[in-house]
């Protein structure tokens, strides 16, 4: 009797300890795929001293970062992978080179090398993004069966995750700038519809994109500054973007309508078609997904109908006094705008709280137009791996 009660704790041990295991290569994979820059990775006091002890979790480890199939499709710069196979080293003095070929969901996104290029915030996830998706994640009630348009979407995670793991009934991702738009439209083709995480063909790009690639580059290498020493890199080669059509006459708009400029912008005909009545792009494999170029400066009020919604979303708007008068008469615009189904539209906008005189000014603006605000908690669990050491906090918008 002994012996059978002593096996059975034997047992529980080793499952409470395969759990400990996977939830710690999970955490590592996590901020591998992410980019966490490698000396912020978070590894556990006793990470190094399990692996060690475990071959097979070094395996598992190898498996789920350089060696995992999403690795292989969309490998992280050659300069990460090595900062991380350095510090992989030194956590447990050995290197194995296996296969494994696990199942999960992912995001891919391709991103900028650098935090701002080309005087836009857009061409990398920002904390705000990804605490927003968590939230999101913690409160589908809210854009389930809604309306969304988000503003200022840039590389679209946060749009990506809902529309992947909400029941959403529309989502418009809007921003200004052609190139975010370029890599939006990319990153939604690699994570929404049924071809998903497909391997772009890279040997029938055409003359078009191979341009707009190499203005990409030219604009990221002038914007450069500094040795970022490998520890900022692209989720994925841009030789990678989806193939793009050859087509120059996207969409065809009048005076006051909203669109993406065929000039900077040329999406593949099969996968986008224009709306002729609201110049909007909608995306052919999930109809649910449009996008819009939108400048908050230049917009005008009338133009705004077309992206009326039942809820608006933002993550990282609120960084610079200058752009906010701008973005409250497009926030005024939409939540003054059409009831649907006796409900008020709301806007949920989440922002790095980095300097308190800016979100004052932010607040004090959007309340003198009649606009009142809650504060949201704050998701409960953490999914993303960010850096957290700046508050960040989501608030509720509403016409009163």
């Amino acid at each position: 009797m002994a012996s059978s009660i002593e096996e059975s704790n034997k047992s529980n041990s080793r499952l409470q300890l395969d759990s400990l295991e996977s939830l710690r290569v999970k955490e590592i994979s996590s901020q591998f795929f992410e980019m966490v820059p490698v000396r912020r990775m978070r590894w556990k006091d006793d990470d190094a001293a399990m692996m060690v002890a475990s071959p097979d979790l070094q395996v598992q480890v190898l498996n789920a970062t350089v060696r995992h199939p999403v690795c292989e499709e969309f490998p992280p710069a050659l300069s990460y992978r090595r900062y991380f196979m350095k510090l992989f080293i030194q956590k447990v003095k050995i290197v194995l080179f296996l296969f494994y070929k696990p199942s999960g969901e992912y995001v891919s996104l391709q991103e900028s090398v650098h935090l701002v290029s080309q005087g836009t915030t857009g061409l990398s996830t920002w904390q705000a993004a990804q605490h927003l998706a968590e939230w999101v994640l913690e409160n589908p009630q809210v854009i389930n069966n809604r309306t969304v348009t988000e503003l200022g979407c840039g590389l679209g995670f946060t749009g990506i995750v809902a529309c992947r793991c909400c029941q959403v009934q529309s989502y418009t991702f809007t921003d200004c700038h052609s190139q975010v738009l370029y890599l939006l439209a990319n990153n939604i083709s690699q994570n929404l519809g049924a071809d998903r995480h497909r391997p772009a063909a890279r040997d029938s790009s055409s003359d078009r994109e191979r341009r707009m690639l190499r203005k990409i580059r030219r604009q990221l290498s002038h914007s450069a500054t500094g040795d970022n020493s490998g520890e900022f890199c692209d989720n994925t080669d841009l030789d990678s973007i989806t193939k793009l059509s050859d087509n120059d006459q996207i969409n065809t708009c009048g005076d006051g309508k909203l669109s993406v400029e065929p000039l900077d912008l040329n999406l593949n005909p099969d996968k986008w078609c224009a709306d002729p009545s609201s110049s909007l792009m909608s995306y052919r494999p999930d109809p649910r997904v449009r996008l819009c170029h939108l400048d908050w400066e230049w917009v005008k009020e009338k133009q705004l109908e077309v992206l009326q919604a039942d809820v608006i979303l933002a993550a990282d708007v609120v960084y610079d006094l200058s752009i906010i008068p701008a973005l409250v008469l497009v926030l005024k615009a939409l939540l003054y705008g059409r009831v649907s189904n006796g409900r008020k539209p709301r806007a949920f906008i989440a922002s790095t709280i980095r300097n308190e005189d800016t979100r004052d000014a932010f607040l004090i603006a959007m309340a003198s137009e009649g606009l009142s605000y809650s504060v949201m908690e704050n998701p409960k669990h953490q999914r993303y791996f960010y850096d957290r050491s700046v508050p960040i906090e989501i608030l509720e918008f509403y016409a009163t």
